[in-house]
């Protein structure tokens, strides 16, 4: 009896040690968490006032303004004054030209201060399941995560796109931005996340020590997006009771609700020649949507006088992360990884943020303060100058002289009832002159030539951010175009019939 009371006894505590153990081993890994108070929560996001942000506005002078004393380049004389300027911008989605970054997924939560900084703290929590979709159309676009965390969204995500999907359109955007300085680079294009900045940054190569046009332009195909569903409360994102209030600060959070992906060409370009030029042989190459021959032609002379580097982020593997610019990459980048398939899936492009609670859209405002160089604002620059027309510049398309009966010359001002006088005027011994005074801005120039043969010809002269920057560029005591060097002005009319003029003793004043 006594052998059996032991034997039972010495049973009953070994269970108790294994069932002691397994507790144990169990609050160990799996500690208990107290439940969420769901309204409570809810309620104190519903206090916490919104992120505050400065209202955006458009360009403005900013204090401090300094002028640059004239300075040389090849003999031209450029006396540029640079100014500071602010602007602050709006933005939706926001750059992101990232490949592995482990605060950008759907879903992550992140402090609204450091959205506005740049930092992007993320905010640590227990979640509940989430769920996100693709925008690609085929079967089952959309999968539910579990314990919501940067890996688990994407070997959720990998998951996701390894089901058959229909290739998208390929949907190729191009755009161009002007560059002042390096403050005004995040500005331009409407990246606040210091990491992108950087990729960009380390993308172009520019430097901001000489006057120069400076231009980023970018070649973008998105592929697809990847959304969460939004929650209706902001509860529903959280499973466990945490320390809220420490998390997530004296603000609204805001979470990641949408990431666009795709692949993406960027190219920085710093040029010697004039805004003008510069903008004319940009979008006859890079920005004309078709590399053929002109387009080729155009980017050559564009290279001449400018240092272009650039990187593709995405797409094919020969070219994806290679610094690159030549015309040659950007015809590859166009006909080469334009397909999306599961080989080529794309890099995250841009993000989209919300409000934790109102799930309303956050708009991040992007404020610059940069440097200017002013002498591309042409809004109050007055032009001296005479214009020289001779009787033998005047040819047909296919360089045959016309022969003119008499001209009139008109002085076109908008902002005038008056305009110029068109009395008939004629050639004196094969010339004829024309003084100008304080040409401005909105002003053209008709000339109106009346040929032998009774027809009446029409020339404009009405570019005048051109001949503003062409007078800046010529040297002192030098005529802006020169019929004595055979470096006049072309003129064309509707039929292609050509009228070479001379702009001599131009003076730009203020």
């Amino acid at each position: 009896m006594k052998l059996q009371n032991f034997t039972f006894l010495k049973s009953s505590l070994l269970l108790f040690a294994a069932i002691t153990l397994v507790a144990c081993k169990k609050d160990d890994s799996d500690p208990q968490r107290s439940p969420l108070n769901a309204t409570q929560l809810n309620n104190y996001v519903a206090q916490l006032p919104s992120v505050k942000q400065m209202s955006p506005f458009a360009e403005r002078p900013a204090k401090n303004a300094t002028s640059r004393a004239a300075s040389f380049l090849d003999g031209a004389q450029f006396t540029s004054a640079y100014n500071y300027y602010e602007q602050a911008k709006e933005y939706d989605n926001q750059l992101l030209y990232t490949e592995n970054d482990e605060v950008f997924y759907p879903g992550a939560l992140v402090k609204a201060q450091s959205a506005v900084d740049g930092s992007y703290k993320p905010i640590a929590a227990p979640r509940k399941p989430i769920t996100i979709s693709v925008s690609l159309t085929g079967s089952k676009p959309s999968i539910t995560i579990e314990k919501p965390s940067l890996s688990t969204v994407r070997t959720g995500i990998s998951e996701l796109l390894n089901r058959s999907f229909n290739p998208p359109p390929a949907n190729i955007t191009y755009s161009s931005y002007e560059v002042h300085d390096e403050q005004h680079l995040k500005l331009a294009l409407g990246a606040s996340y210091n990491g992108a900045i950087n990729t960009v940054k380390g993308s172009v190569n520019f430097s901001y020590e000489k006057q120069k046009t400076r231009y980023i332009v970018k070649i973008e195909q998105e592929f697809y997006t990847v959304d969460l569903d939004i929650p209706q409360k902001a509860s529903d994102f959280f499973s466990d009771d945490f320390d809220y209030k420490t998390q997530f600060g004296a603000e609204k959070p805001v979470y990641v609700s949408s990431i666009k992906y795709g692949r993406v060409y960027l190219l920085g370009i710093e040029s010697d020649l004039s805004k003008a030029d510069f903008e004319a042989k940009l979008n006859a190459s890079i920005l004309s949507g078709k590399v053929g021959a002109e387009a080729e032609t155009a980017y050559k002379q564009l290279s001449k006088s400018s240092k272009i580097s650039g990187r593709v982020l995405g797409g094919n593997a020969k070219l994806a992360g290679k610094t690159i610019g030549d015309i040659a990459s950007v015809r590859a980048f166009i006909e080469d990884g334009a397909t999306f398939n599961k080989d080529n899936l794309g890099v995250p492009l841009s993000y989209r943020l919300r409000e934790l609670g109102s799930n309303e859209t956050f708009k991040t405002v992007i404020y610059s303060k940069y440097l200017k160089n002013d002498s591309g604002n042409i809004d109050h620059k007055k032009l001296d100058f005479k214009l020289v027309i001779r009787e033998d510049k005047l040819k047909n398309g296919t360089g045959d002289k016309i022969e003119a009966d008499y001209l009139l010359i008109e002085r076109i001002n908008p902002k005038s009832s008056s305009q110029g006088s068109s009395n008939k005027e004629y050639f004196n011994r094969g010339e004829l002159s024309k003084d100008f005074s304080a040409f401005e801005k909105g002003e053209k120039i008709h000339i109106n030539i009346k040929t032998k043969k009774g027809k009446f010809l029409l020339f404009k002269i009405d570019n005048f951010a051109e001949l503003v920057q062409r007078a800046q560029s010529t040297p002192a005591n030098a005529n802006m175009y020169d019929l004595d060097k055979n470096e006049g002005l072309q003129l064309k009319d509707e039929n292609n019939n050509i009228l070479t003029i001379g702009i001599h003793n131009q003076k730009l004043r203020e």
